[in-house]
Order: C-alpha cells, then structure tokens, then sequence
C-alpha cells in the first residue's frame, strides 16, 4: 500500500507529466531538508526528482522565479534541468543525477572540495539572472517581528542570549546592506545537502537565491558547513584565485558568516514556531546556538 505522502506526490505527478506517467511511475522518498518533501520519480526508463510545496515555507522566491533561477544556472551547467513547473501546486520537476550523490559537511571541508565549491561559486556569481536584492536587515526584522509577535514555541519572550542575538542580528544586517552591493547571483543556501557531486558540481534548490555580494555565498558555505579558521582562508584563497582580483578580508567574512549563522538561527526558531515546534527545527537551532555562543 502507497504512503499517504506518496499519494499526495502522484497527485502532483499527474499535474505536471501527465496520468499515464503516474500509473508507470514508481517514486521513493528522497532524503535531505528540513522536511521529506521530495520524490525520485521512475517511469519508462526516465528519472526526475519530484519536488513538492512544504507547509509553512518561507522561500525568499516564488516559484516561478526560482525555476527561471535554476534554468539560467543549468543552462551554465551549474544545477540540473528544470522539467516541468506548476506555479499554482507548488510543484518543480527536475532532471535526476542518477550518478550525483549530496555531498556532506565533512565533504564541504575536504581541501580539495573546498577548491571546487569556490570555482562552482565564481561561476555562479558571474551569471547575468535576475532575482531580487539581498535585503538583510529586511528579512532580519521581519524573522524578529513575527517571532516577538507569536507565542515562542512555549515562551512570550526571548531569553538573555537572544535578545543578545536580536540585537546583534539587526547591527550586522544593517552593515551588510550598507557595504555590500547586490552584485552577483548567490545560492544563498550552502548546507551540504543542496550541493550534488557526480565528478562536476551543481547545485539544487534555489528558492533563497537572491542578487548579493559573493561574500554572502561564502560564509553561508562556511557557516553551513562547520568551517573553522583555516577553511575560511582556504576557501577565500581558492575563490579569488591566481590573479587575486577578489579583495575580501578574513575579519570580514568571519563578520558576514555569523551573519548567516544568526539569520539561520531565527529561521530555525521561526519553522520551530510555524510548525508547532518540529524536532528537527529545534535541533538545527539548538546547533546553531551552540556555534553562536
């Protein structure tokens, strides 16, 4: 007997390919995210993967968008072909790497990785595409409000450390929006997981692509993955290369990665509040705070 996830999957299936694709379709559960919501999809020697609406979601781009986003890159060869898209559902259909595997934090550390990700991010940042501007303070205050607004998964307040943390937030958002144009595309969402290895790198899920400065996408690919010191200096000297033309400070993106570590910890806290205190968003917090004490 199908799951009932798995049902609700073929319903989606039957919008964007089509009836008698779902009844030779067979799908299995794809891991990766904060919820199960995506399906490798099967049929007639094809292979897609499935991607369907999350409840509560908070993407920073509307499908639509997103899809345009992930065309423009695929067309770069830096993530797989948009499919089939169905704006109203929520649905995105894209090829599937049968031979990729996600990588892990551990893999986003490896020198040699570390190497790739910096080349696979020069050439998404060099992508004419159009997405909106990397707002920080914006979405920081709106992270805030609607967290001070609602009850707080069991509290009406924020502690010591959080206040701390608000205050923080907002002094760091502010100075990014004044110091850092919206030059390049950036991924904006560098956990492990969205990068996909088969020999050549690419990157999935573009829904918080926004146009900002590269060093956005190299602290989220540092703080996302446990960068320590010598990974971050690593990491700035792969990406600005032989000719040294990137002049980016290591005080500085160790400033933009606690940035990204302190937007992440009030999205956690924000999914934990929209879902009714899902396990897995207290987790990511909690890891979090762990990194921001």
């Amino acid at each position: 007997m199908s799951e009932p996830g798995e049902a609700v999957a073929r319903a989606a299936l039957g919008r964007v390919l089509g009836a008698d694709v779902v009844r030779r379709a067979t799908l299995s559960a794809l891991e990766g995210g904060m919820k199960r919501r995506s399906y490798l999809v099967s049929a007639g020697g094809h292979q897609w993967a499935l991607r369907l609406p999350a409840p509560g979601a908070d993407a920073l781009l509307d499908l639509p968008t997103e899809a345009a986003v992930t065309r423009a890159a695929a067309a770069a060869g830096l993530a797989p072909e948009v499919v089939a898209v169905d704006a109203a559902a929520g649905i995105l259909l894209t090829e599937y790497r049968a031979a990729a595997r996600a990588w892990s934090a551990a893999d986003a550390r490896e020198p040699r990785n570390i190497e790739r990700a910096a080349a696979l991010l020069r050439e998404l940042h060099a992508l004419e595409v159009r997405a909106p501007a990397f707002a920080a303070e914006k979405i920081a205050r709106g992270y805030v409000s609607e967290l001070s607004a609602g009850v707080y998964v069991g509290r009406t307040r924020f502690d010591a450390h959080e206040q701390a943390w608000v205050d923080e937030l907002l002094e760091s958002a502010r100075h990014y929006d004044a110091t850092y144009p919206p030059t390049a595309l950036c991924h904006n969402d560098l956990v492990a997981a969205n990068v996909l290895d088969d020999g050549r790198l690419v990157l999935v899920d573009f829904e918080y692509a926004v146009r900002g400065a590269p060093v956005l996408d190299l602290a989220s690919l540092a703080a996302m993955n446990d960068y320590g010191a010598h990974e971050r200096r690593d990491l700035l000297a792969a990406y600005r290369g032989a000719d040294g033309s990137v002049g980016i400070a290591e005080p500085e993106l160790e400033r933009i990665v606690r940035l990204v570590r302190l937007i992440a910890f009030f999205w956690a806290r924000l999914g934990e509040l929209r879902s009714g205190g899902a396990l897995a968003y207290s987790e990511l917090a909690a890891k979090i705070a762990a990194s921001l004490r």
